[in-house]
């Protein structure tokens, strides 16, 4: 049995790392949530994943077949070019650096299969 015990130090510098895990993405997050709500969107997780290197945008529509409709009039493809813009803003590289995967689902698939709870889904 191990008896270290992590310091102050130690703690801060896990916290710091964390802060610059997770820079300017919840302002991505914000912005994408402003300019598309009003076309359907209803809600985004945009996470870093530091072991893979790759970021993840989760975004809900309200409803299922608002997924495949956002497809086929080009609202995903807009949302995703966007997403990559707003990362590049914050200092998170650019359009030729980004790498980036996109997962579309609705609030509706949300509250059918996870109890309405966003937490369970992104796990």
């Amino acid at each position: 049995m191990s008896n270290n015990i992590l310091s102050e130090e130690d703690f801060a510098r896990a916290r710091a790392a964390m802060r610059e895990r997770d820079q300017g993405l919840s302002e991505v997050r914000t912005k994408i949530l402003e300019r598309f709500q009003g076309e359907g969107l209803h809600e985004a997780f945009i996470l870093y994943s530091p072991a893979n290197v790759l970021f993840v945008a989760y975004l809900f529509y309200l409803c299922n077949d608002q997924i495949k409709k956002a497809d086929e009039s080009g609202l995903a493809s807009r949302i995703k070019q966007a997403v990559i813009e707003e990362l590049g803003c914050v200092g998170r590289g650019n359009r030729d650096t980004i790498k980036i995967d996109f997962e579309f689902d609705s609030h509706e698939n949300v509250e059918a299969n996870f109890e309405g709870n966003y937490y369970n889904r992104l796990h």
